[in-house]
């Protein structure tokens, strides 16, 4: 692929993460995306044949990027576990984490393409990493797994509604300070 082309092709994909992010994604259409990129309607087709391709783009663009994260931050960890642990969760919160994953992932993980089934079990793998070490610094509680993790992070990181959002000015900041210190304390019977 040409590198024009190539440029192109991911001006599409980051185009369609930054309209999932701020509006519901059964809304936004291929044409939104392709007059928001600055091409041509032609040219999304000729890079994404319908939705499903487009949306498993985004979704391996989202993977990659949340690995790159990981690495970084299981790399810098043990120097800094408090700041790396904290910077960590709201890099994924910045990334779009609560409005993009229910919005490409498909209703069945087996419905995944090969290669972005890879990716996911890989982000998996470095997220139980993650909580280990968040474990042994103290910052998780040792009842917490990564699947809990992820769905409550995902979960406090949706897009609140318009008027939640303008009424609680940063919100994500708020819920995020809210969840780590509940994931540091433990599930609570209530």
């Amino acid at each position: 692929m040409r590198t024009d082309a190539r440029a192109r092709r991911q001006k599409i994909i980051a185009t369609a993460c930054e309209l999932y992010r701020s509006q519901h994604h059964d809304s936004v259409t291929m044409e939104n995306i392709a007059e928001k990129a600055g091409v041509g309607i032609a040219t999304v087709y000729r890079n994404f044949p319908d939705r499903f391709s487009l949306d498993m783009a985004c979704a391996h663009f989202l993977f990659e990027g949340v690995i790159a994260l990981e690495e970084a931050a299981i790399a810098n960890f043990d120097q800094e576990p408090g700041a790396t642990w904290t910077s960590f969760n709201r890099a994924l919160i910045d990334k779009g984490l609560g409005s993009l994953v229910p919005a490409l992932v498909p209703r069945s993980l087996d419905e995944l393409p090969p290669e972005v089934s890879q990716l996911r079990q890989k982000t998996e793998e470095l997220t139980e990493t993650l909580i280990n070490h968040g474990k042994k610094h103290g910052l998780v509680h040792p009842d917490i797994d990564e699947r809990t993790y992820i769905v409550g992070l995902i979960t406090i990181s949706r897009t609140p509604m318009p008027a939640l959002a303008a009424a609680a000015g940063d919100l994500s900041t708020t819920l995020l300070g809210i969840f780590l210190s509940g994931i540091k304390h433990g599930s609570q019977p209530v």
